[in-house]
């Protein structure tokens, strides 16, 4: 009996407490020069950072910025300013991203959040101007 009472209470101990997050919402919008990303955690526990990661596809996505967890009920915000000199081809003024969150635990597990989509459009001014003060860098 006291075996069975030491097992128990070893089991009970080293059982791991999973991350848990759940958000309010999750946006990105463009402005013509770069896309915002917002989000707000309702739940945060255990839950160490968020990893933003995009994509052009909407399969394969890259990593772009850690951000550490604050707590519950926080708001986020990354700006992606890689994405002013992109599109899907070199002459193409307008692309479609998905951007997604990669929940990482204290105890290192991994969860997704849903993707969200934007269109993101560059002017040919702006795209023209961005090419010629890049010339001169």
């Amino acid at each position: 009996m006291k075996k069975l009472l030491l097992i128990l209470s070893v089991m009970c101990v080293t059982v791991a407490v999973a991350a848990e997050a759940s958000l309010d919402y999750f946006t990105a919008k463009s402005d013509g020069r770069s896309i915002t990303v917002q989000w707000r955690s309702a739940v945060e526990n255990n839950v160490r950072s968020y990893e933003i990661e995009r994509s052009n596809d909407g399969k394969t996505f890259r990593y772009l910025k850690a951000i550490t967890a604050t707590g519950s009920n926080s708001e986020y915000r990354f700006s992606d300013e890689e994405v002013f000199m992109k599109g899907d081809g070199e002459n193409t003024l307008s692309s479609s991203y998905s951007y997604r969150l990669r929940i990482i635990g204290k105890d290192n597990t991994v969860t997704y959040s849903n993707q969200t989509n934007v269109s993101h459009a560059v002017s040919g001014v702006r795209r023209t101007w961005g090419m010629i003060k890049e010339m001169f860098r």
